[in-house]
């Protein structure tokens, strides 16, 4: 990963953002607190929290370069990061 790729990682960190601080939470279906990804239960609410992971629905959500997972804009051709051309028939699922 180039240096300034890691930098902004970092900076996203930093301020709670970005798919390593992502990759760590779950949210609750019921009351849509974000909790550990290690936790079972809501802390809040007591609700079974689901399997997937905030960065698991936000990529159900976006369209994603396949080899790499980064975020694509819905009319990339090319993935930012690794270069792989992406078909424009990468699905974005909405109601994920």
């Amino acid at each position: 990963m180039p240096l300034t790729e890691k930098v902004r990682f970092k900076n996203l960190e930093r301020f709670g953002f970005g798919p390593n601080i992502m990759k760590k939470l779950r949210v609750c279906p019921r009351c849509g607190k974000t909790v550990r990804s290690k936790a079972s239960d809501c802390p809040e609410c007591g609700e079974k929290l689901p399997l997937d992971t905030l960065f698991d629905r936000y990529k159900r959500r976006h369209k994603c370069c396949p080899e790499c997972d980064t975020i694509l804009t819905p009319d990339a051709q090319y993935c930012s990061n690794c270069g792989k051309q992406v078909s424009a028939n990468t699905p974005i699922l909405k109601n994920a």
